[in-house]
């Protein structure tokens, strides 16, 4: 795994961009996830403006200051807002009298609009709670999480080689913790030494919390791992991910543990007949519900489309599900550079599953796999 250059000021050009396009004086960011893409800062909090005049700005709690403080671009200025009545008599010293704004954070936010004589104001709707939703309509934002969500989904060459580390990371905790299954560990022990492991490599977290199932729990497709033992031979399914730089990847391995099972193996190598049939079809220009269609005409061989339940893949990037989405009802269009999930699956409940789940990168030729695991483990 290498240093990686991380170009977060590129991603913020790209938003600045929007300033033009969506005719707005500022952008307001309210999700986490936009303003890690934006920044590269972990975790978050307050919200974001990108002015047209005044340059761009984090409002903050004055909890939160300095953390935020030493994670930001040099070139993006940090305030922090009184959250609580009476909150400007207390604890004062540890934020510079210059980068106080009374009262909360909407009123922040109003004086620092007003500073700018920003008039219009654009934000990302689509990634805030009720109570920036409700502050966002109090300013009249237009919502143009549309415009964002594109803008994301399309990957710097510094945004994949981040995913692929994220993919390199994740891929090593996997192996990592399947050690594991010969002494007859529950799903949990499983899940720990996974995650585990991430930490020891430096990663942020994991992208989501990894599924770990055993027996019929693979056939439910968002198990909890639970203190069950793998104690006789039988599946196993793990859905994993990490994050690394505030990137994410996406992966899932079903295999047969122990004796026997050539039956459930032979569905293992059908699905991933179906997973090869999908990424033929991913291109530029690609509607992307094509892919999934051709996935589910090979599981429709053998009666199995019936427990297909889910979509084939998603968009990842500093999120684990972003645009396009690959779905049988999907209106996206694939595009170079953006990156995906390719993931057939069938559940049977109260009898098994199987999920095989791999990332690729669209490029102008077709599709990429940039995961590195056998689709076929044991």
């Amino acid at each position: 795994m290498r240093v990686l250059e991380t170009r977060w000021d590129l991603n913020r050009r790209k938003l600045r961009d929007l300033l033009e396009k969506e005719s707005i004086d500022a952008l307001l960011l309210l999700g986490a996830p936009n303003i890690t893409y934006a920044t590269g800062i972990r975790e978050p909090t307050g919200a974001m403006l990108m002015t047209r005049d005044c340059g761009d700005a984090i409002l903050t709690s004055v909890l939160d200051y300095n953390r935020v403080s030493s994670m930001a671009p040099k070139d993006v200025t940090v305030r922090a807002f009184y959250r609580r009545s009476g909150e400007a008599a207390v604890g004062m010293a540890m934020v510079p009298q210059s980068d106080l704004v009374s009262g909360g954070l909407a009123d922040a936010l109003k004086q620092v609009l007003g500073g700018c004589n920003a008039k219009s104001v654009g934000a990302d709707l689509q990634w805030a709670d009720y109570s920036s939703f409700t502050m966002a309509q109090s300013l009249q934002a237009k919502d143009v999480s549309g415009s964002i969500a594109k803008v994301r989904s399309i990957k710097d060459d510094w945004e994949v080689q981040a995913i692929l580390d994220s993919i390199e990371a994740a891929e090593r905790a996997f192996r990592e913790a399947i050690e594991l299954l010969d002494s007859n560990p529950s799903e949990a022990e499983v899940a720990g030494a996974f995650y585990s492991s991430l930490m020891r490599q430096g990663a942020w977290g994991e992208s989501f919390p990894i599924i770990v199932a055993f027996y019929d729990h693979t056939a439910l497709p968002h198990h909890n791992p639970t203190p069950v033992r793998l104690q006789r031979p039988g599946p196993v399914l793990l859905d994993f991910g990490a994050s690394m730089y505030g990137y994410a990847s996406d992966t899932t391995r079903t295999m047969w543990h122990g004796e026997g099972g050539a039956e459930f193996k032979r569905l293992i190598e059908l699905v991933a007949e179906a997973q090869a049939e999908a990424v033929d079809q991913i291109a530029p220009g690609v509607e992307a519900r094509s892919p999934d269609l051709a996935s589910r005409r090979v599981l429709a061989k053998e009666g199995l489309d019936k427990f297909y339940n889910h979509g084939l893949g998603h968009g990842v990037g500093v999120e684990v599900h972003e645009t396009p989405y690959l779905g049988p009802a999907s209106t996206d269009v694939l595009e170079k550079n953006m990156v995906v999930t390719v993931e057939p699956g069938f559940y049977i409940p109260g009898v098994h599953g199987v999920r095989v789940e791999d990332m690729v990168l669209v490029t102008a030729k077709g599709a990429r796999l940039i995961t590195r695991l056998s689709r076929i483990i044991g």
